[in-house]
């Protein structure tokens, strides 16, 4: 291990157990221009200290980050895209275990590693039933008509989903019409809607308990799951900074390794062969030299 990797390690050892900003600096800055770094040439190291430095200013976190239950909008356009993802996912988690009670009817939340995206949080609310059930559950018997498994397929129906939550969100849970999405957010307008949405949402998980005496989500928490993501895509960027350090073998590198591997093995068979013809050679000569007995003549 050279000396360089050596100082990333412990850097990366030290960002684990500290997870502060602070550190994420000293990470970085480990990794020097001037060190001994390993690369195939000098334009893939300077090339990669670029996009190291690019990570750096992007990987490190805003002196005065939003809070997520003064502006969940401007906390959440604080994240990295990775932090977004995990706190769609609690978002989402949150809604359906409160909406649906019974764990067997529960649907797989989408998405891996407990991470959602922006296009897959909004099509898991697209036919407004989960929607609907979390106003009902919110404040029961609000919604009379939910339209749910065939019937939430038609887009009308979907509508009337969505617009019956959306009037529960006004009238139940007071919420300011900035606070509250439309229905062509959810149905129409894609990724650009998403914001809207998430930010409803966001407001009656932060509401719940204090309006309608129902868990609510921690928002203690969701700051620790979005802040963790950060030094852990810091890391791996280290690691495959050095990676990409080492030589690639390409189809062409690997044919002529196999071509010199085969002439090596070929060039060991021929020495056998004539060492071992040789140690016949000796053989016959020496039997040859050995002195017959005489035979008496009668």
């Amino acid at each position: 291990m050279t000396e360089t990797e050596t100082k990333v390690t412990a850097a990366i050892d030290e960002a684990a157990k500290t997870n502060s900003p602070m550190t994420e600096s000293k990470l970085v800055a480990s990794v020097n221009a001037d060190e001994d770094i390993p690369a195939v040439d000098a334009d893939v190291r300077d090339s990669d200290t670029v996009e190291l430095k690019e990570v750096e200013a992007k990987g490190k976190a805003p002196e005065s980050r939003k809070d997520p239950r003064e502006d969940p909008i401007g906390w959440m356009n604080s994240l990295i895209p990775g932090a977004v993802h995990k706190v769609n996912y609690r978002l989402l988690d949150w809604v359906q275990q409160l909406a649906i009670e019974e764990e067997d009817k529960r649907q797989m939340l989408p998405g891996k590693s407990d991470a959602v995206t922006k296009n897959q949080f909004l099509s898991f609310l697209r036919d407004g039933s989960l929607l609907a059930k979390l106003a009902n559950r919110l404040q029961p018997g609000t919604i009379k008509t939910i339209h749910e498994g065939e019937a939430a397929k038609d887009k009308t129906n979907q509508t009337s989903n969505i617009n019956a939550f959306i009037n529960f969100a006004k009238e139940k849970a007071c919420l300011s019409e900035e606070q509250i999405f439309t229905a062509a957010d959810l149905q129409e307008k894609g990724k650009a809607g998403y914001q809207a949405v998430f930010n409803t949402l966001m407001q009656l998980a932060l509401k719940a308990q204090s309006v309608f005496e129902q868990k609510g989500i921690d928002a203690e928490q969701l700051i620790q799951t979005a802040s963790q993501v950060v030094p852990t895509n810091l890391i791996q960027t280290i690691l495959n900074f050095f990676r990409r350090a080492q030589p690639a073998q390409t189809p062409k590198t690997l044919a002529k390794e196999t071509e010199e591997k085969d002439k090596t093995t070929t060039v060991e068979k021929v020495v056998e062969e004539k060492q071992a013809e040789e140690e016949v050679c000796k053989k016959v000569i020496q039997t040859g030299n050995v002195d017959t007995p005489a035979v008496a003549v009668h």
